[in-house]
Formats: structure tokens, sequence, C-alpha cells
């Protein structure tokens, strides 16, 4: 399953998502967009950036291959976001401040699921 969810990193306490790309594997990915500037960055620093597709539960993730990038058209809409790299301490951060990149309707949990029937 590719379901991306927060978690906290073990080592700096940033939140970050946590799952597996559509190769199958696990990643830990920040959760700021960036934009191509960023990526241009990132990839320069030796981080592999990777292009979020929306999924019903949660969202997948597709490396960001030179190609892709080069030919890419601007989207506002696009989600590019990058492998987690640790960098400063940051303490108290809390899961719920994950940002909803496709503004999601809350739905409201009934008493009952998760019990079987």
């Amino acid at each position: 399953m590719n379901h991306f969810k927060p978690i906290l990193c073990k080592r700096c306490g940033t939140v970050v998502w946590n799952g597996y790309s559509w190769a199958g594997f696990q990643k830990m990915l920040d959760t700021q967009k960036l934009t191509i500037e960023e990526e241009v960055i990132k990839r320069i620093n030796g981080l592999m950036t990777y292009e979020a597709h929306r999924t019903q539960v949660s969202f997948e993730v597709v490396e960001r291959s030179l190609n892709r990038i080069k030919w890419a058209k601007p989207d506002k809409n696009r989600i590019i976001l990058a492998d987690h790299h640790c960098s400063d301490f940051k303490l108290f951060q809390s899961i719920d401040t994950v940002p909803d990149y496709w503004a999601r309707p809350v739905v409201a949990s009934s008493p009952v699921e998760g019990f079987p029937f």
C-alpha cells in the first residue's frame, strides 16, 4: 500500500510524510511544497524529488527524473515534494500541522466504524 501518513522524524522531530513510492520503496518526504527553483536546488544537493498524485485516501508519489523536470509545464496545482533531510531539531511540532494539498472535505466518522459485522 502506498498511502502516505504523517509521522514525526525520530532524529529531528520534524513532521514528515511516510509511505511507499509507486516503485515500492519506503520514503520519508518533507511536507513543504516545492517550486521549480527549490526543486532544482534540492536536486543539486543530492535529494530526490517526487510528484504527488491524489488518491482516494491519501496520495502516491512518482520520482521526478531530469526529463520530467525539464519538460514539465508550469502548473500551480502540481505538488512537488523532496526526500526528507534532517535539519534543525524542532521541538513540540504537532502531526496536526500537516498540509492538505487538495482541500479534501472532512468526513465525520461514524461511531460504528471499525466494528466488524
